[in-house]
């Protein structure tokens, strides 16, 4: 039965076969064909473009939805890939700007994983204690002095001890007679700068004078004088983190920064000669 079956035609077919095959495949030196590039949208990934639309609008998307965004990003992913063949991302000011915030982000996200406590932010505030003083404040009343200066200022402090409304006094202006508690950038954004300075060394409850403000000159009365304060770490506890954050960021993304540039031979050109061309 066997010894019949190696007499077929049909067994001898295939053995022929089989050997011009080998033979072929030795002296084939056809290049092989590169491997077709594969783009893989990973289950992970819909769930992460499925939660961008939800970020967007409110709601999960439907399956057709799905099916859009997910073709639209294997699009994308297409065009990126062959604008990168292309070198079309080379001397991209914007593309160029993207990357590098990319690169910073990457660097912030590790400050924003940092574990931190109690004890840790405590030292913090304690040495950066100043940032945390609430500013000083004043509150004081004032009355525009009309010119001649001295002639206005005896004439108005006559009208003072005379128990007249010091509101009604002085030269017409627009200026606020009464000024409640306001720190110093706004006495000084509003009267000039070195006004808070002037009002704050006077003897509260008197009127003094005359105070040099952008306007010329006042009699001003400090009526409150409210000193800054540090508040308790408790209070502020989120602030602080939040700035202890900031802080560890610019550290990180500065010595990630050295780092990387060590990894440079870096030549720069003479700033003054370009200028000077």
């Amino acid at each position: 039965m066997f010894l019949s079956f190696l007499r077929q035609p049909l067994f001898h077919f295939f053995v022929i076969g089989a050997v011009l095959f080998s033979l072929y495949s030795l002296v084939d030196d056809t290049p092989p064909k590169p491997d077709r590039p594969s783009i893989v949208v990973s289950t992970q990934d819909a769930q992460w473009l499925a939660s961008q639309f939800k970020a967007t609008w409110k709601r999960l998307p439907s399956e057709k939805e799905l099916d859009a965004i997910v073709a639209s990003f294997v699009r994308e992913e297409i065009y990126v890939r062959e604008a990168l063949k292309l070198g079309l991302d080379q001397g991209d000011t914007i593309v160029r700007k993207r990357l590098s915030q990319k690169m910073e982000f990457l660097t912030e996200a590790g400050a924003e994983a940092s574990l931190t406590d109690d004890a840790v932010l405590k030292s913090y505030f304690t040495q950066n204690a100043e940032a945390y003083h609430s500013a000083a404040r004043i509150a004081f009343s004032q009355i525009l002095l009309a010119e001649p200066v001295e002639a206005s200022m005896s004439a108005v402090l006559a009208d003072l001890a005379a128990g007249e409304d010091f509101t009604q006094l002085g030269a017409r202006s627009l200026l606020p007679a009464l000024v409640s508690p306001i720190p110093a950038a706004a006495v000084d954004g509003a009267f000039g700068q070195g006004m808070f300075e002037q009002i704050e060394k006077l003897e509260p409850g008197v009127w003094s004078g005359p105070i040099t403000s952008g306007y010329g000159q006042h009699l001003v009365r400090l009526d409150q004088r409210e000193p800054g304060v540090l508040p308790p770490f408790e209070q502020i506890r989120a602030r602080v983190e939040l700035d202890w954050r900031h802080n560890k960021a610019e550290e990180l993304r500065s010595e990630r920064f050295e780092l990387l540039r060590d990894q440079y031979d870096i030549v720069m050109p003479d700033v003054s000669q370009v200028l000077s061309q």
